[in-house]
């Protein structure tokens, strides 16, 4: 094999993506499948104090991607608090990320 054969692609979702309830689809194989890696959120219901840790490592992962050059999304998941608190902060280390179109 030559070159890197990764996509350099990595979309942001949320644990219930990942872990689905009972007959909910499988995004993370179709995001897969579309070429994106996938960077998974804590469970949104952990206490804040656990959760936090793991949204910092979560930042710093993307951060880590997008001073490599990849491309960064988020799956839109509005109704998410993960999301709401990773957004909050990597706004907070100075960094955006847009939706996945």
């Amino acid at each position: 094999m030559r070159g890197d054969v990764r996509s350099r692609r990595v979309v942001v979702v949320p644990d219930v993506v990942v872990n689905p309830p009972d007959g909910a689809s499988d995004r993370p194989s179709d995001v897969a499948l579309c070429g994106w890696g996938v960077v998974a959120l804590p469970p949104s219901d952990l206490p804040a104090d656990i959760a936090q840790p793991l949204v910092t490592a979560a930042v710093d992962q993307v951060i880590a991607f997008l001073d490599g050059g990849y491309e960064v999304a988020l799956l839109p998941c509005a109704d998410d608090p993960g999301m709401h608190r990773f957004v909050a902060a990597l706004a907070a280390s100075g960094r955006t990320v847009a939706d996945l179109a």
